[in-house]
């Protein structure tokens, strides 16, 4: 199986990829890890322009992502967008963390037809 290159993938909207996105972001703990990969980020950048220390971006960012990605595999347990489109992720994180500051969030999960933004509970079997 070979891998394809960037050029070779298809495309994807971003309307079309947000809803991705809030579905694979389902459980609150990893949201939760994602607003604070998302302050981080932006803390460091903030770190890195008042220091002159491009390493303080360079390292939070990196950092942010491995908690992003990290909540996928041991909260979520499915896999990260990340390779879907990197760009769209990062617009993705702000807006979701919108959302979330404005109290939009389940609204938002709702018009995409999601339901409620949290895991999916199953049902036992009645008996």
């Amino acid at each position: 199986m070979s891998k394809s290159s960037p050029s070779e993938r298809p495309k994807i909207s971003f309307p079309d990829f947000w809803r991705l996105y809030l579905d694979a972001h389902r459980h609150p703990g990893t949201r939760g890890m994602h607003y604070s990969a998302t302050i981080l980020g932006a803390t460091s950048a903030i770190l890195a322009i008042a220091y002159g220390q491009v390493l303080f971006v360079a390292a939070g960012i990196g950092f942010a992502v491995v908690m992003a990605v990290g909540s996928h595999w041991c909260i979520e347990r499915n896999q990260p967008l990340i390779r879907v489109n990197a760009f769209y992720g990062a617009l993705a994180d702000l807006r979701m963390c919108w959302l979330a500051i404005t109290g939009g969030i389940g609204t938002e999960y709702a018009r995409l037809g999601l339901g409620l933004p949290s895991p999916q509970r199953r049902q036992a079997p009645a008996e």
